[in-house]
């Protein structure tokens, strides 16, 4: 039963490291066009791809079907956050300082905010989206159907997609509406509009076995991909985005290169609980490095920073050496 699911876990690795990429960009001076392709196409499939591994074992294990065992998952997962968003704290208050004025009880107010929407530092918001995202769907499922369920995350997705396509939208009133959504929330990037319908297709997948259900699935991947290039270059040329981290057609094609990779029996010798594990602490503690790195360097740092070679090195490195050392020394931190 494991082995069908080592290709996730390589796939999850793989995916930590592209974060790396969306929060380093380190081609964009050399190679614009491939830096918007690794950033902001191949490096928009990780979330979506995180989300849906959760949805699919959320459903294949009994963490569904048993509510306690639901409940001590849960539980776990916000043990996790709530640990890494206390570390975050002055990371996410340094940079904070450098955008905005704040002081005195409005830092307890925007710390219990950021808690339940973006994160006390911004890569943290996919727990705080993941958590939310999970338990939705959990207890819908216990009172109604999962078509249902896609269908409310599909609207809900469409409506996160106004942020990729701000730009198309020319009437006043909706815009007037949107602007105070983004006043307050700032982003669509969150388990409402994002998480729901990733994690529900996750589950649909496993409850009816789609990847052995999908004919021509290495075919419709790459159909779906050369879709989702033209979408988001065209959304770059039309300068439609506020950021580009929802496509309309991630959505299919993260279904087929899911099925796809569930379809790979890897059985080479490599540790693949290994690979697993590194993705969520990878994931978790590279961004000490991007603010960490700035501080330390300070004013040389201006001076090196268009050097993408540097922005992303400068993270990687210390990256896999802190995860190596968590992962080995820090089980409380994976």
């Amino acid at each position: 039963m494991r082995k069908q699911y080592n290709s996730i876990d390589l796939m999850k690795f793989f995916c930590s490291l592209m974060v790396i990429v969306i929060h380093t960009y380190p081609f964009y001076e050399a190679f614009p066009t491939i830096g918007f392709t690794s950033s902001n196409i191949i490096g928009r499939i990780v979330i979506p791809f995180f989300f849906i591994s959760a949805g699919y074992f959320l459903d294949k294990g009994k963490s569904h079907t048993d509510e306690k065992y639901f409940k001590k998952y849960i539980l776990r997962l916000i043990k996790l956050y709530l640990i890494w968003s206390v570390i975050y704290i002055p990371f996410g208050i340094h940079r904070l300082n450098a955008t905005m004025e704040i002081s005195g009880w409005l830092w307890g107010v925007a710390s219990v905010f950021a808690i339940f929407n973006i994160g006390t530092y911004f890569h943290l918001w996919y727990m705080a989206a993941l958590i939310f995202a999970m338990i939705f769907c959990h207890y819908y499922l216990k009172k109604y159907s999962m078509k249902s369920l896609i269908i409310i995350g599909a609207i809900l997705y469409s409506f996160g997609c106004i942020e990729t396509y701000y730009g198309a939208l020319n009437n006043n009133v909706i815009l007037s509406g949107i602007d105070i959504y983004f006043s307050i929330f700032f982003t669509t990037r969150n388990g409402l509009f994002f998480g729901i319908l990733c994690v529900a297709l996750g589950m649909w997948i496993s409850k009816h076995n789609i990847e052995h259900k999908i004919k021509h699935l290495p075919f419709l991947t790459i159909i779906f991909f050369i879709i989702l290039v033209i979408e988001a270059f065209s959304v770059k040329k039309l300068g439609w985005a506020i950021d580009y981290n929802m496509y309309f057609t991630i959505i299919p094609f993260i279904i087929m290169l899911f099925c796809l990779i569930l379809n790979i029996n890897c059985t080479r010798k490599i540790d693949y609980l290994a690979c697993r594990e590194y993705s969520t602490i990878i994931y978790f503690s590279h961004a000490i490095f991007l603010e960490l790195v700035p501080i330390l360097l300070t004013d040389q740092y201006m001076y090196i920073y268009d050097n993408g070679a540097f922005r992303f090195f400068s993270v990687f490195i210390p990256t896999i050496i802190i995860s190596y050392i968590i992962r080995n020394y820090i089980p409380l931190l994976k």
